[in-house]
């Protein structure tokens, strides 16, 4: 190693009482020596045996992180998973209900008693009378008419209005 002696300012010092025997021993001031040493031309030597268990501790390494990475991430794949299961059963239970309300309320409109009610409440309308029914084609016939089919006629469109029997 390189060491290199650094001047410090000299600070007044007190002067020091002599050193004391301690147990009996002589003690010693440190004496340190400085001596240049250049060593920045040399090498170290690779040992090629510490490298190769280097890498290897490293790989071994790389392969127990990416293990456990992949079990957390499977496992967290297999949490969100579920999370996303159980809302899609939710929408599908929330779609379910809403279509039973609206075959309920499809039902209730298609009644024929309030189809009845609102026609003749809101629009004024009334069940045919018997001469306003003109049957085309049935099966029998009734007295008196020909066997032909008599096809129905506008009779506002003609001017005609219609006789009543």
């Amino acid at each position: 190693m390189a060491t290199a002696a650094v001047a410090l300012p000299r600070t007044r010092r007190r002067p020091q009482r002599p050193a004391q025997r301690a147990g009996g021993r002589a003690s010693f001031t440190d004496i340190q020596y400085l001596k240049r040493i250049d060593n920045s031309h040399l090498r170290r030597e690779v040992d090629q045996e510490k490298r190769r268990e280097c890498y290897c501790l490293l790989g071994l390494g790389i392969l127990v992180f990416l293990f456990t990475f992949l079990f957390a991430w499977q496992s967290f794949q297999f949490v969100r998973d579920g999370y996303q299961v159980e809302e899609i059963k939710s929408q599908r239970d929330a779609l379910e209900e809403w279509n039973r309300q609206l075959r309920v309320e499809q039902a209730s409109l298609a009644d024929p008693q309030r189809i009845d009610k609102l026609a003749r409440r809101e629009l004024g309308l009334a069940p045919p009378q018997p001469q306003q029914v003109i049957r085309v084609g049935g099966a029998t016939s009734a007295p008196g008419e020909t066997g032909s089919p008599e096809f129905a006629r506008n009779l506002s469109a003609a001017g005609e209005l219609p006789r009543e029997p």
